[in-house]
């Protein structure tokens, strides 16, 4: 879904028996920028531990190329208020999209750029999942 189409979705959601994700950062339009009532109740359903982002897919968002430099912001903001609440995904197989075929390596190496603490990116990458998935983490396994 639009978070940017949704103003109130931190009411609409705030008694959700489950945990709900977001993908592709909120989904909303560079054009539409973060200052949309649905993006601030977003972060807000974030920053409660109700919600969660995943930073997959900046191309469906932005007319620009790789790197996506208009999504650097939506990531940095995300990166710097809610990291335990976000995950990485590259989107493959990149189904229904209006753009060139992006190369999955690339997307890694953009997720390093937007998230350049390695412990950022271990908690991100490592740790997050198994809280949203509820399996054992990889530490609880050695």
């Amino acid at each position: 879904m639009h978070v940017n189409e949704f103003p109130d979705l931190d009411r609409q959601l705030a008694n959700f028996p489950v945990d709900v994700v977001f993908g592709h950062l909120g989904y909303v339009p560079t054009n539409e920028g973060l200052g949309t009532a649905g993006f601030e109740a977003m972060l807000r359903l974030l920053k409660d531990g109700k919600t969660w982002v995943k930073l997959t897919a900046p191309y469906r968002l932005t007319l620009s190329e790789m790197p996506y430099p208009d999504m650097h912001a939506t990531a940095q903001l995300l990166v710097e208020q809610v990291p335990e609440r976000l995950l990485w995904g590259s989107d493959w197989p990149h189904t229904f999209i209006k753009t060139g075929m992006p190369n999955d390596g690339d997307l890694l190496n953009l997720f390093a750029r937007w998230v350049p603490d390695a412990k950022l990116r271990e908690r991100i990458l490592v740790s997050n999942p198994p809280s949203l998935y509820d399996f054992p983490s990889v530490a609880s396994r050695s």
